[in-house]
């Protein structure tokens, strides 16, 4: 608008409009325009173009208000013009900032890599409210970047081979397309290969677990690639639900014919986690194309979910890398959609490499490689936070697996004192170990009318792994004993307020989880609960590790008649002694049943007031003579033995240590105490709480596997060094007929006596009464009881 504007009415329809000239014109001509128009009326206007500063507006409406505008034309243009490119400046502002804001939350968040000094820390960190961190960072991935488009994968030839419809493979330059032999069109494009380890490039090929549908497709991948490793992490039924079709031949077939491909099965070794196939592959169009694949499947990792101790991760890398060379290709990888735990293995692998070259990982960011290249790789949180957690593993406890093969070496190196007078490896690595000091709750345990069934306060059984002993077994007579306790062991542990507490606990075995029961020797008033806990739990073999020095009766719960005790009536059928240990059947039956059931005890002699047995080859070789003796059947392989010490701790924790390094000594050929007492620690209090009883592991493994002509082999023992042992229950009762056929015995009645009456029995005491035997014995007699005895004699190693 223009200044100085006035208006004069001359006549009374003229009105003159006069306004100050202007030098500020905006336009290419310096006019003005001059709109009138009544008062009201915004749609009627007259506009009209001036060039000096003044105009005359002529016959107008009588008695009517009129409205006049001077402004410069151009000038309003130029203003308008600005005002538009102001506004396309704010709004492309703000579509930045959204753009912005949508990345920072949909997109892959930079974060910075964590450094092995602090994973601990920051591990805790994320973990602290409920894992809200954790939560939060592993949101913040895309599940799918959709940038790549999936339409090969949707082709009406390739849909049937997709096992889920949501989880389709991107058309990426590492995709592998497998041409179908009858269709040269047609590809299966679900394998495709991640091209990038740590630093390795086309290291893994991740897969669906294949169908039917598809064997014959991956095998011709395998073959195309050069794979030789296959990793499968899970198994083929999970749930009742088909999760990967069998693609190898079992093992009363061999052999199996897949299209142009032979496969055959020339071993296959179990694990109590996974099992390992070595197979051949063979084209039948190629001459002399045999090749050997190695299939390593684990079968305990949960779809949707993680294996209980990362270590286990871990040790599956070890075993597949222990495979690889430079000849063996990528390392195919599958589970049942080939995303979750494939991704998850991948993933700890590849960020272990990184751990051990650079000391630092980026777990988020190879997280959002992944899923750039395939969608939904690592595919829940707790995956996610497993990665965290087998890093965190092995940085704070490094590798103490060793090889059978090396463990005299590594041993002498644990052991090797340096001048200093610092710590020995040995040391070091005991001190390694986690207390887990209250990380489980005990709370039965402390209750004030359970202190009292406890013999240490310091032992108190966790309420998640404790045995729960059912209040009322009342059954008919006339019920079947195995239905009964197939529902007992099945709803015992569902309903707390129907069972009693009892200070045991179940432990985890080489095995299997609950392979033995750890429990306090039983007080006076607990013997009854002790028996139904062996009847309930249907235990075959008892292990007794009270002191043999004491003598205290307050530590034997059977008798030498038949007795009851609570409603379990219990009864010794035979005693037989060797040197180390005596070994007893024992036949229990519920007062409410008929059925009776046989129970091998053995009562270890050689554990008196020390921390350790003063020779590990005494406690071996009774767990040789369980094993032998008691494991053979399939019903008692799959029960659990009760072991039991005085505070239910310290002596057992050593036992079912050492039998569980055994175990995987003779399975694997491999020694890792470290794990083995650390998963121990974490299922009952106090258990392997000395470095004396640790190194004692160590020490009985070693002596159990020496050195022979540059060989580790198990002790053989000769004739010399075997040791007669003798059923002298029965050889009491056969004591005349025995007589009258040999001029003397073995051992003498008072021996008989003593062995049946006192079931503790000192060294000395056992000295002096084998004196007395040899005074009476004569010196002509060296063979056991005939087979017309009914007292049989088994030779054991000593």
């Amino acid at each position: 608008p223009v200044n100085g504007l006035q208006l004069h009415v001359q006549e009374h329809n003229m009105i003159k409009v006069v306004w100050q000239k202007s030098n500020d014109f905006k336009g290419e001509q310096k006019k003005y325009k001059v709109r009138i128009n009544k008062a009201g009326e915004k749609q009627q206007k007259t506009e009209i173009l001036v060039s000096n500063h003044e105009f005359v507006f002529k016959d107008l409406s009588y008695s009517t208000t009129y409205e006049v505008e001077v402004y410069n034309d151009k000038a309003v243009i130029g203003f308008l013009v600005f005002l538009i490119i102001l506004t396309s400046v704010a709004l492309l502002f703000v579509i930045y900032k959204i753009y912005i804001l949508k990345r920072r939350n949909t997109d892959e968040q930079y974060q910075e890599p964590i450094a092995a000094e602090v994973l601990l820390e920051t591990y805790k960190r994320k973990l602290a409210d409920e894992g809200r961190l954790f939560l939060a960072e592993f949101q913040s991935i895309p599940r799918i970047f959709s940038r790549y488009t999936v339409k090969e994968a949707k082709k009406s030839c390739n849909s049937v081979k997709n096992r889920y419809v949501d989880i389709l493979p991107c058309e990426l330059m590492n995709v592998i397309k497998v041409t179908e032999s009858n269709c040269k069109d047609c590809h299966h494009l679900f394998y495709f290969i991640l091209f990038f380890g740590f630093k390795e490039s086309k290291k893994y090929i991740a897969a669906q677990g294949p169908k039917e549908e598809t064997i014959n497709d991956f095998w011709r991948m395998i073959w195309e690639q050069q794979s030789s490793i296959i990793v499968m992490v899970t198994r083929c039924e999970e749930g009742n639900r088909v999760k990967c079709a069998q693609y190898w031949p079992s093992p009363d077939r061999e052999t199996e014919l897949y299209e142009e491909f032979i496969v055959k099965l020339n071993s296959e070794d179990h694990y109590p986690d996974y099992t390992i196939r070595r197979l051949s592959l063979t084209n039948k169009r190629e001459k002399n194309s045999e090749r050997e694949v190695t299939h390593i499947q684990f079968m305990s990792w949960p779809d949707h979910g993680v294996p209980g101790e990362p270590h286990l991760l871990l040790k599956l890398r070890r075993r597949v890398n222990a495979f690889k060379n430079f000849f063996s290709g990528p390392i195919v990888v599958h589970c049942s959609a080939g995303v979750g735990r494939t991704g998850t293995y991948i993933g700890i692998d590849a960020m272990m490499e990184g751990l051990e070259a650079e000391g630092r990982v980026d777990i988020y960011g190879y997280v959002v490689r992944l899923r750039r290249q395939r969608c939904l790789m690592v595919q829940v949180e707790a995956q996610y936070i497993l990665i965290h957690q087998a890093l965190l593993e092995h940085n704070q406890f490094g590798e103490t697996e060793i090889s059978l093969s090396e463990l005299h070496s590594a041993m002498n190196t644990l052991k090797e004192k340096n001048l200093d007078n610092e710590p020995t490896l040995m040391e070091e690595e005991f001190e390694r170990l986690p207390t887990f000091k209250n990380w489980r709750t005990f709370n039965t345990g402390v209750t004030e009318e359970n202190k009292q069934k406890n013999r240490s306060s310091s032992v108190i059984p966790y309420d998640f792994n404790r045995v729960f002993l059912k209040l009322d077994e009342g059954r008919s007579q006339d019920s079947d004993p195995d239905e009964d306790e197939e529902e007992e062991d099945s709803s015992d542990e569902e309903d707390e307020d129907s069972t009693q507490y009892i200070n045991a606990s179940h432990i985890t075995g080489y095995w299997g989880c609950r392979a033995f029961i750890v429990a306090q020797t039983p007080l006076a008033d607990t013997m009854g609960d002790f028996w139904s806990m062996i009847h309930q739990k249907k235990v075959y073999t008892v292990v007794m590790l009270s002191d043999s020095s004491e003598g205290d009766t307050d530590c034997i719960y059977w008798d030498k008649e038949k007795k009851s005790f609570g409603e379990i009536e219990v009864e010794v059928t035979s005693t037989d002694n060797s040197p180390n240990f005596i070994r007893r059947t024992m036949q229990i039956r519920h007062a409410k049943r008929k059925d009776r059931r046989e129970i091998n005890h053995f009562q270890f002699l050689k554990w008196t007031n020390k921390e350790v047995p003063e020779k590990p080859q005494d406690l071996t070789d009774m767990i040789k003579d369980i094993k032998q003796n008691c494991g053979t059947s399939k019903s008692q392989r799959n029960n659990p033995i009760v072991v039991h010490c005085d505070d239910g701790s310290s002596r057992s924790g050593v036992f079912c240590a050492l039998w569980n390094v055994l175990d995987n000594a003779e399975s694997e050929k491999l020694v890792d105490v470290f794990q083995v007492v650390k998963t121990l620690r974490k299922e009952r209090q106090r258990m392997v709480s000395s470095l004396e009883q640790y190194q004692f592991i160590y020490d009985a493994v070693e002596a159990v596997f020496p050195v022979q002509n540059g060989e580790v082999k198990p002790v053989q023992a000769s004739a010399a060094d075997s040791v007669q042992i003798v059923n002298e229950t029965k050889a009491a009762e056969q004591k005349e007929e025995v007589k009258a056929e040999e001029p003397a015995s073995t051992t003498s009645n008072d021996q008989q006596a003593a062995a049946e009456s006192t079931p503790l029995v000192s060294d000395g005491d056992k000295e002096e009464k084998k004196e007395e035997a040899e005074k009476e014995a004569p010196p002509t007699e060296t063979t056991p009881l005939d087979d017309t005895s009914n007292g049989p004699t088994v030779t054991v190693e000593v």
